[in-house]
């Protein structure tokens, strides 16, 4: 009986895992690894920051979402993987054999080293780190309108967490003399990456919610009471909290793997996402730097790429426990981008056609709505919206 195990259960390994399980591959048992006990929607965390969606639709739990008569579900933290024994090894010394692996852990929060930021700063990247940095701030200076919060990091993630404040605070009424978030981004230029009609029309929105954005900033120092940073010259901020959405990197399990590494990105891996030597591993989500023998440019570490995986790496799996060739190549296909500025407003590039408004805040909801794990957290998600 081969025995299939999944490391990580984000949007690759979650996806891969569902699709595997609609046609099971006779005498296959399969187990799931994951540390957490959700699974997390992360482009809808900003949603669930604001009151708009609750957390049956953004944050379901596991067993809602895999067949239990079909998977054995693990919550555990892995500490290695052992290519060489095909072995996962959890962090109380349990071990874990496998047939073949699927490997998805996804990433952690890249601190690049500031002083005080892992311990002051409240990451964006996960439901437990929305939660916290919620609660952080109805009971601080924030909620009461004395102090401004401050987002680091001017990429998506941090540009949409800083609209997401604002929203929260003109929700309550709480508007105060000077700009309630500052956002401070260490490039010239926020949203690196998307076109440059994207970038001026958030430019725009960011503007007329009065949100403060800085650029060229290095951050030196994160404190309980502010952030201290250097922009020409040293200054300081005193803030009720400190939001890191300052990037991610790898997760240190891929150092465990003999696996080529593209820089600060994820590891190299077939066009079939097969670990180089390793056939009976596939590797998927933000794990993967680039896919084929050439190095190219790395993948974006983003849910709509994880879930074009999970696609191929499910019929190549299925292939390779069926004694097959997996054949299917991944090939990354950009589909669109999108801002979120409130729960009407949106900016959105759908294949160069950058939109804003009602409209590109429709088109961002049907995206997410086609990607949810089924069609009752669809249901679910389409009632909270409409109310």
């Amino acid at each position: 009986m081969a025995h299939v195990v999944f490391v990580g259960l984000g949007f690759g390994g979650l996806y891969t895992l569902r699709r595997l399980a609609d046609d099971i591959p006779e005498g296959t048992r399969i187990t799931a690894v994951d540390k957490r006990d959700r699974f997390v929607f992360t482009p809808l965390l900003y949603e669930y920051l604001t009151g708009e969606l609750e957390t049956d639709v953004v944050a379901p739990r596991y067993d809602t979402l895999i067949p239990s008569a079909e998977v054995e579900l693990v919550q555990a933290r892995v500490d290695r993987i052992d290519v060489a024994e095909r072995r996962v090894v959890l962090e109380s010394g349990e071990t874990i054999d496998y047939d073949a692996l699927v490997l998805a852990p996804g990433s952690v929060p890249a601190f690049h080293g500031v002083a005080g930021a892992e311990t002051h700063g409240i990451p964006f990247y996960s439901f437990d780190d929305a939660d916290r940095l919620r609660t952080t701030l109805l009971v601080r200076e924030w909620a009461r309108g004395e102090q401004p919060a401050c987002v680091v990091g001017g990429g998506v993630v941090g540009i949409e967490l800083a609209f997401a404040l604002a929203e929260a605070l003109e929700k309550e009424g709480r508007i105060g003399t000077g700009p309630r978030v500052v956002v401070l981004e260490a490039l010239e230029e926020i949203l690196r990456g998307m076109s440059d009609g994207v970038r001026r029309m958030t430019r725009r929105k960011l503007e007329e919610k009065g949100i403060e954005v800085r650029t060229s900033v290095r951050v030196l120092e994160v404190d309980e009471g502010g952030v201290r940073f250097t922009n020409g010259g040293e200054e300081r901020f005193d803030v009720a909290v400190v939001a890191w959405a300052a990037g991610i990197q790898p997760n240190p399990l891929l150092e465990t793997l003999p696996a080529e590494r593209h820089g600060k990105h994820g590891v190299r891996v077939e066009r079939t996402l097969q670990l180089p030597g390793h056939p009976e591993v596939f590797i998927l989500g933000d794990a993967v730097s680039y896919p084929g023998r050439m190095v190219g440019e790395p993948l974006p570490d983003t849910a709509q790429a994880a879930f074009q995986q999970s696609e191929v790496a499910a019929k190549n799996l299925r292939t390779w426990l069926e004694n097959g060739l997996p054949r299917e190549e991944y090939h990354y296909g950009h589909l669109g981008d999108f801002v979120r500025v409130s729960r009407r407003e949106a900016v959105a590039d759908i294949r160069g056609v950058v939109l804003d408004g009602g409209g590109a805040s429709l088109a961002r909801r049907a995206a997410y709505l086609f990607r949810m794990p089924d069609w009752a957290i669809r249901t679910t998600a389409i009632r909270q919206w409409l109310a």
